[in-house]
């Protein structure tokens, strides 16, 4: 069951639940908030110093993921990444999915600047086809198709949207699904949030924080979230598909792959409302996707 984080007896609880979890003795010691990067509110995290290192506590009230409907997937798909050295350190999770502990990464965390530098693309783009290249655990696989109608139906079952009111981006969807060639690539671990406060540069590389977005599906979708999220990474397009390994992607399959994700996430966004009142720039943010959805 979903817990109110907002109260802070409740956040006081699962700390006190998850301490005993951290190495070092963190039972004693008060945990420091991390203050979250505008518009994600779901999640609570906590940085907890100890004589074993620094590490980080998450609390969560529920899955807030686009595709999963607990945590459990990403737990393995963080696993995997991690002992690739792509993720941090996974510690220990609750089963219930109520708190998850990591090693602190240190490094420095992207902004939106790095976007643009061809350079941080290229860093990005080594650790994404590293990733893309290890083998993936059964769980996590997805249809994107299925996923994206499953969203349509759930939003007109709340009276959301009128039926047949997204027929026309849901048979889009399809044929940009066969443009973007995707099926013809093998499926790798997305991390699928490429946001520049889940990308931190540490002295052993690229390292990608909060997998709870992360799938088994087409390599493709991780370039794409890049450039649905940075509109400043576009002209580097071919830097970031080359790195990738993509480079014989073409910019007909890569528009399409971009169309799709934009449409995940204005579905993700409209069917959260059902749920979690939107802020202003989650409002704005689903509003530019639609903009570039809608036909006409």
């Amino acid at each position: 069951m979903a817990q109110d984080l907002s109260d802070p007896r409740c956040r006081e609880l699962m700390l006190a639940e998850a301490l005993p979890h951290v190495p070092g003795g963190a039972s004693a010691i008060k945990p420091v908030p991390i203050p979250h990067p505008a518009g994600s509110r779901f999640n609570h995290s906590f940085m907890v110093p100890t004589a074993a290192g620094r590490f980080v506590v998450r609390l969560s009230p529920g899955a807030d993921a686009w595709l999963a409907a607990d945590r459990s997937v990403e737990r393995q798909l963080h696993a995997v990444a991690a002992a690739a050295g792509i993720a941090p350190e996974l510690i220990d999770a609750d089963p219930q999915d109520r708190w998850l502990i990591t090693r602190f990464v240190e490094g420095t965390p992207w902004t939106p600047a790095q976007f643009a530098d061809p350079r941080a693309l290229m860093r990005l783009g080594g650790t994404l086809q590293r990733l893309h290249a290890l083998a993936p655990p059964a769980a996590g696989r997805f249809d994107l198709l299925q996923a994206l109608e499953g969203y349509v139906r759930r939003l007109e079952a709340a009276g959301a949207v009128a039926p047949g009111a997204l027929q026309t981006q849901l048979t889009q969807a399809t044929r940009r699904w066969e443009l973007s060639d995707a099926a013809a690539r093998p499926p790798g671990i997305l991390h699928h949030d490429l946001n520049a406060s889940n990308i931190i540069d540490s002295p052993a590389g690229v390292v990608l924080l909060d997998w709870e977005c992360a799938a088994v599906a087409d390599p493709l979708l991780d370039v794409a979230c890049v450039l649905s999220y940075y509109d400043a990474s576009r002209s580097h397009a071919s830097v970031l598909l080359r790195t990738c390994g993509l480079e014989h992607v073409s910019a007909a399959q890569l528009e399409a792959a971009v169309w799709l994700f934009d449409l995940h996430t204005w579905l993700w966004y409209r069917e959260r409302r059902l749920r979690l009142a939107p802020s202003a720039a989650e409002l704005a943010a689903e509003q530019r996707l639609w903009r570039r959805l809608a036909p006409g």
